[in-house]
């Protein structure tokens, strides 16, 4: 695809990238020597020592991730991740809502287990005077929408990923069992890490250190079954899926705690001045943080399983 390819007048590893711009001429001004004193220290920490080699490979990532339109791609995940939230949202109230008996206490109980409680607000509020046999209509509609929007989703992971590994864009071969297994295991990773969530925030130390711990590990376990699965790669063996589902499991962490901590209190400050448009923008922009963290989790592991084939075949 054009625009895919590397430019081959621009430098292709970062030594050469560094030393160009070390040789460039440097201006009067501050600015411009404290940006040289910059590029020379790194310069001086990646030339050598066990720094080179992550520099290199985060480079050569950050590089895929350019090439592919990382940005892009993010903002298209984020946007399907909002859309497949929307009816996982109604068929939980409306589930919730025939066992708890109102939609507005299914809402508290999603909000108790750690979940946004943004959606389930806006949706348990649309759905608070369902009842009887409208309820059970508006619960099949929704599950019917979940597995559309489901498979939806699933091709614009299988997409990203396919492109950040140069791999065909091609939907899964059994689509209907793919798009179950699909939404299973997103539910099971949604539930898991808000739950995980709501455990560190409620737990003193050392339980909560613990906790985090193990975030670490279960993280990173589920999306390695998942891109091992249903997602294309080059890989040689799962491990080699390992380093990416790392970076998702860290990434995941990061922004629940800076949704917790900035975005979820600003959304509350902004829902009585901007209604839904606020939270939407919000809930949106926290999705892209995700959507960058999953495409350069495959960028990462492409590049990985390059540079091990390469070095393989210098041997």
């Amino acid at each position: 695809m054009e625009g895919h390819e590397p430019d081959a007048a621009a430098p292709q590893s970062l030594p050469e990238l560094l030393s160009e711009l070390t040789n460039r001429p440097v201006g009067d001004r501050r600015i411009d020597r404290l940006r040289a004193h910059a590029v020379a220290y790194a310069e001086r920490r990646t030339s050598s020592g066990p720094l080179k080699p992550i520099a290199e490979i985060g480079w050569l990532a950050l590089r895929r991730d350019a090439a592919v339109g990382g940005t892009v791609l993010a903002g298209a995940l984020a946007y399907r991740i909002f859309i497949w939230l929307l009816p996982l949202t109604l068929v939980v109230i409306l589930g919730l809502g025939l066992l708890a008996g109102s939609a507005t206490d299914a809402a508290a109980i999603l909000d108790d287990a750690g979940l946004t409680g943004f959606l389930a607000k806006s949706v348990s509020t649309a759905a608070e005077e369902t009842r009887g046999w409208a309820l059970v209509a508006g619960l099949v509609v929704g599950l019917v929408v979940l597995v559309y929007q489901s498979y939806a989703l699933l091709r614009a992971v299988r997409a990203v990923t396919a492109l950040a590994w140069r791999l065909p864009v091609r939907p899964p071969a059994s689509p209907l069992r793919a798009t179950l297994l699909f939404l299973a295991w997103m539910v099971a990773f949604t539930v898991t890490a808000s739950s995980i969530t709501a455990l560190r925030a409620n737990l003193d130390q050392p339980l909560e250190l613990l906790t985090t711990l193990v975030s670490y590990v279960v993280l990173p376990a589920f999306w390695v079954v998942l891109s091992s699965r249903l997602l294309p790669h080059a890989a040689d063996h799962w491990t080699g899926l390992v380093p990416g589902a790392f970076v998702v499991g860290t990434a995941l962490t990061l922004i629940s705690l800076f949704n917790a901590l900035l975005l979820f209190p600003w959304l509350s400050r902004q829902e009585e001045t901007y209604g839904v448009l606020g939270v939407a923008a919000g809930l949106l922009f926290s999705f892209f943080l995700v959507g960058r963290a999953v495409e350069l989790a495959a960028a990462l592991n492409a590049v990985l399983n390059e540079q091990r084939r390469a070095n393989t075949l210098a041997r």
